[in-house]
């Protein structure tokens, strides 16, 4: 039978006893039914895990004993990162679900200037906020230990100012240059996708003045969730 995960970054710290916050106390004990003397394994979301024993559980906390030696994984040497638009929150918390089980390692979400009316009065913070919740459930469900660092920018530009010496792609349904992940030489990549009405003229020409490589990813037109996945997908393998 195959252990349940949880997360919590005490895991690797000195002390071997510890306590896991509510939102995953409430997972633990309402959702999987465990309790005293049960067995989980725990991550801490920078490539450290081990298993852990439940000594205390109540309905808002839960103390846990590290029981094994602590394992450190080593991190990916291909890194994916993503910038992304806030688009539909649900089909948003689904692309980023998926993502992190493909394996992206950093997302980058920005608000595009041309944001889906059903989102355009909402308050992002609270959908960026959620997202987190969806990282680390993801992360539990595949079995990764890294959670993917995460930021939060108001425009397509800003995003672009933390952007590292990654080659960086931007996929846009106007491009001429089709994509062929054979020729990707670096293990360090950024992708840069749009909403779901694609990139207003502004943010092209800053990408064209930042020199980034467009690529046309298909002849068919991908939703704005689908696309980031199909892309991951070929870097990934």
């Amino acid at each position: 039978m195959r252990i349940h995960r949880i997360y919590c970054k005490s895991v690797s710290e000195t002390n071997s006893v510890f306590k896991i916050d509510q939102t995953q106390s409430l997972h633990l004990t309402k959702v999987l039914r465990l309790t005293v003397n049960d067995e989980v394994e725990v991550f801490d979301g920078h490539g450290s895990s081990a298993i852990c024993k439940i000594l205390e559980s109540n309905r808002s906390s839960v103390s846990l004993q590290r029981i094994s030696d602590i394992k450190i994984d080593k991190p990916a040497t291909n890194r994916i990162g993503f910038i992304l638009p806030f688009i539909k929150k649900e089909n948003f918390h689904f692309m980023i679900q998926k993502l992190c089980e493909i394996g992206a390692t950093e997302f980058i979400f920005y608000k595009p200037d041309l944001i889906d009316q059903s989102i355009a009065k909402k308050d992002l913070s609270k959908i960026y906020s959620k997202s987190e919740e969806v990282i680390i459930s993801a992360c539990k469900q595949c079995g990764t230990n890294f959670l993917p660092i995460t930021s939060f920018v108001s425009s397509l530009s800003d995003a672009t100012k933390k952007l590292d010496q990654s080659t960086t792609y931007v996929f846009d349904v106007e491009a001429n240059d089709n994509f062929d992940v054979s020729l990707v030489e670096s293990n360090n990549i950024f992708v840069i996708t749009g909403a779901e009405s694609g990139f207003s003229e502004s943010e092209i020409n800053h990408m064209y003045e930042k020199d980034f490589s467009f690529k046309l990813l298909s002849k068919n037109i991908l939703r704005a969730e689908t696309a980031p996945l199909v892309i991951a997908s070929l870097f990934q393998n």
